[in-house]
C-alpha cells in the first residue's frame, strides 16, 4: 500500500510541478529565471522551494484517493480486509510517509526563507513610517542598501497632537548606533505642551525652552506658526531611534514572504498593534498550517478512499473537486476576516481545515 501511495504521490508532484513551471514560463519566464540562464540551476531550485510547500498537501490528497480507488477497483482492498488486515495496519506506513512529508514541508519553508532573506530588501521608490501618533516620516526615495533617503519630510507631534517640530532635509542617513543624520534642510520648532524645541549651539541636539505668553499663561501651542525656523547643513543628535528596516520589509506583500522573513519583521517592528502588521500575522498563521496541512489532506484522502460506498475514481475526483472549491471559498472568507482583524489570525487560518475535517466526517457517516 505504501509503495502504491508513493508512486501516485510522485506522479501527482511531477504533473503539478510541470504544469506550474509551464504556465509560469509562458506568462513570464523571469519569474523562474530572474537572473538569466547563467544561474538557471540555482534559480530553478529556489523557484521549486517556493511552490513545493503548497503542492505537497494536494499531492498527499491525490495520492491517497487514487491509490485506494484503484486498489478497490482491482479487488486488492477487499482481499486485504478479508485476510484480517485492518485499515489502520494498511495505512500505518502511509501515515509515516505523510508525517515525513509534512516535516519536510516545514523545512523547505525555512530553507526558502533563508535563501530569500537578502532579496526581500529590494529598492523602493518612496518610504513612509508612521510611529504611533507621535511621528510621521516620508521619503520621496530610499536606498535600502545604504539606508539613506532623499527629500525627507518629518512631522513630530506633542502629547496632545499639536505640532512639536518639523524637519525638511535633502538627505537623511540611518545608523543603528548613532541614529539619524540630516543634511541640507530646515528645522521648524513649534510652541507645544513640551516646550519650544530649538537646536543647541553645537548643532548636535535639541534644547526645550519653556514658553510663557504675555498674560503669564502657558500653552502657546494653539498657534500654528513656528517659533523657530533655522536652516542647517548637518543635524545630528536628535535622539530619534526610529529604525527604517522593518518598514522596508513592509514593502513586500505578505503572500510573497516566507515564515523566516515574517518572524524577522514581527520581532523588530516597533508597534505590533498596528493595522499594518495584521496581514503579516495572518500570513504567519497560514504558513504554520503548511506542514499539518499535509496530514489533514492525507487523512481526508484515506477517509474518502476507504469509505464503504462506491469509490470509483470519477466519483472521488468529483467529491474532491467540490471539497477543494468549498475549502478555498472558506479560506478566502476567513482570510478576509483575519486581515480585517475580526477573527484572530490563528483561528482564521485554522477554520478552513476544521471545515474540511467536519465535511469529511459527515461524508463518511453518510456512506455508512
Amino acid at each position: 500500500m505504501a509503495r502504491e501511495w508513493t508512486i501516485w504521490f510522485l506522479g501527482c508532484l511531477l504533473f503539478l510541478l510541470g504544469t506550474t513551471l509551464l504556465f509560469s514560463s509562458v506568462e513570464d519566464i523571469s519569474q523562474v529565471f530572474p537572473r538569466g540562464f547563467d544561474y538557471w540551476m540555482e534559480d530553478l531550485w529556489h523557484w521549486l522551494l517556493t511552490y513545493l510547500p503548497w503542492l505537497l498537501p494536494i499531492c498527499c490528497l491525490g495520492a491517497s484517493l487514487f491509490s485506494l480507488s484503484f486498489a478497490r477497483k482491482r479487488g486488492e482492498w477487499t482481499a486485504m480486509l478479508a485476510n484480517g488486515i485492518s485499515p489502520w495496519q494498511c495505512f500505518f506506513l502511509v501515515v509515516l510517509l505523510g508525517l515525513g512529508i509534512g516535516w519536510s514541508s516545514d523545512r523547505l519553508m525555512k530553507i526558502s526563507g533563508n535563501r530569500s532573506m537578502g532579496q526581500s530588501d529590494s529598492s523602493v521608490r518612496s518610504l513612509k513610517m508612521q510611529i504611533g501618533s507621535e511621528r510621521l516620516w516620508y521619503f520621496r526615495s530610499f536606498d535600502p542598501v545604504t539606508l539613506s533617503g532623499n527629500d525627507l519630510q518629518l512631522f513630530y507631534y506633542g502629547k496632545q497632537g499639536e505640532d512639536f517640530l518639523r524637519i525638511r532635509a535633502a538627505q537623511a542617513d540611518w545608523d543603528p548606533e548613532n541614529g539619524w543624520t540630516f543634511y541640507q534642510g530646515r528645522f521648524l520648532g513649534f510652541y507645544s505642551s513640551l516646550g519650544l524645541p530649538v537646536i543647541d549651539q553645537n548643532g548636535t541636539g535639541l534644547v526645550l525652552e519653556k514658553s510663557v505668553n504675555a498674560q503669564g499663561r502657558d500653552n502657546l501651542y494653539q498657534t500654528k506658526s513656528p517659533g523657530v525656523s533655522r536652516p542647517f547643513q548637518k543635524l545630528t543628535g536628535l535622539n530619534l531611534k526610529d529604525d527604517p528596516t522593518p518598514y522596508l520589509w513592509l514593502q513586500k506583500r505578505p503572500k510573497d514572504m516566507s515564515i523566516s522573513e515574517i518572524d524577522r519583521l514581527l520581532e523588530r517592528f516597533p508597534n505590533l498593534q498596528s493595522g499594518e502588521i495584521v496581514p503579516y500575522r495572518m500570513r504567519k498563521a497560514q504558513l504554520w498550517w503548511n506542514g499539518p496541512a499535509c496530514m489533514v489532506a492525507l487523512l481526508v484522502g484515506l477517509s474518502l478512499g476507504s469509505s464503504r460506498g462506491s469509490s470509483t475514481p470519477a466519483k472521488l475526483a468529483g467529491v474532491s473537486l467540490l471539497g477543494a472549491l468549498g475549502f478555498y471559498l472558506v479560506r478566502t472568507l476567513s482570510e478576509s476576516l483575519g486581515e480585517q482583524d475580526i477573527l484572530a489570525p490563528m483561528l482564521a487560518a485554522s477554520l478552513p481545515y476544521f471545515v474540511v475535517l467536519l465535511g469529511t466526517v459527515l461524508f463518511f457517516k453518510t456512506q455508512k
